[in-house]
């Protein structure tokens, strides 16, 4: 069978909701913790531009006519889930570029210093978050608008959503503890692990309810969740979310802020969980977007 949307689409629907994670991450951490979060706050926004950035140039390659991309702007479709999804990610990677440059060091901003950037700031912090829950939920409802049983589950935006809440932590635990520079301090990564492992708990919880009502639901969308479990996808879904992606991590960060962890092993710790993290999040959207063109209605 051809698939419509394959991996490129995949790897959109991913970097889009990691974005918006990274970005709602910075944006709480700069309003809530202050100065104490403020690498938080800086990691966020340096990351936040880049992954979209990324699955746009892929989309524009997977569209195979790039250079009409510009059509989906001339009009705003008042029923097209995707005339207002691309606007909102227009407007999401503009003003993502603009709020790293604001918190680039004074010195590497190039064409200038914003005049009052702290109150730019604040007021992008107020604004984004509503932004990026636009832009993470939208991928889900780009699906649940299509016509498949499995893309018809009602919690598809909420599992999107959470997901890349959580895979935007995940991506500022990771680069703040690698780095050599502006590394997070033991405080930030204590709330960010806690605050990642409730995000891995709720997902768990919205997969389950999702697989619950798809299985005693129509008979196709028994079916359609059918192959999750048991089907052609089945290794991906226990093995690669379930298994690598959602109880590794989560079993590692409980460990983590009950200190059950070695000083040692720390570090190797905390990068192993925010990878297998992303990992989960990736291979979400890869079986829900595969898996749904698999199965249909009868």
């Amino acid at each position: 069978m051809e698939l419509t949307w394959a991996l490129m689409i995949v790897i959109y629907l991913f970097t889009a909701g990691l974005s918006a994670g990274a970005m709602i991450t910075s944006n709480l951490a700069f309003l809530y913790g202050g100065k104490d979060f403020e690498r938080v706050s800086r990691w966020g926004a340096y990351i936040s531009p880049f992954p979209i950035s990324f699955g746009l140039a892929v989309l524009l390659l997977d569209l195979g006519s790039p250079f009409n991309f510009y059509r989906l702007f001339l009009t705003l479709e008042v029923r097209s889930p995707m005339s207002y999804g691309s606007w909102a990610i227009l407007l999401f990677t503009g003003l993502s570029i603009i709020y790293l440059y604001l918190w680039l060091p004074e010195k590497y901003q190039v064409i200038g210093h914003f005049k009052n950037s702290e109150q730019w700031k604040k007021w992008l912090s107020k604004f984004m978050p509503f932004l990026s829950v636009g832009v993470a939920s939208y991928t889900g409802l780009l699906l649940n608008a299509a016509v498949s049983p499995l893309w018809k589950a009602t919690l598809l935006p909420v599992l999107f959503l959470v997901s890349a809440l959580s895979t935007g932590v995940a991506s500022v635990i990771l680069l703040s503890t690698i780095s050599p520079w502006q590394r997070a301090r033991h405080k930030e990564l204590h709330v960010l692990t806690k605050v990642d492992a409730g995000l891995i708990i709720l997902e768990c919880l919205i997969i389950l309810i999702m697989i619950s009502m798809g299985r005693l639901s129509s008979m196709s969308e028994s079916y359609a969740f059918g192959s999750l479990l048991y089907g052609q996808y089945a290794w991906i879904f226990w093995f690669l979310i379930v298994g690598l992606g959602l109880t590794i991590p989560l079993l590692l960060e409980l460990m983590e802020l009950k200190d059950k962890i070695p000083v040692k092993w720390a570090l190797p710790v905390t990068i192993s969980s925010s990878f297998l993290v992303l990992l989960g999040g990736f291979f979400v959207r890869y079986v829900i977007t595969y898996a749904g063109q698999t199965s249909g209605w009868f």
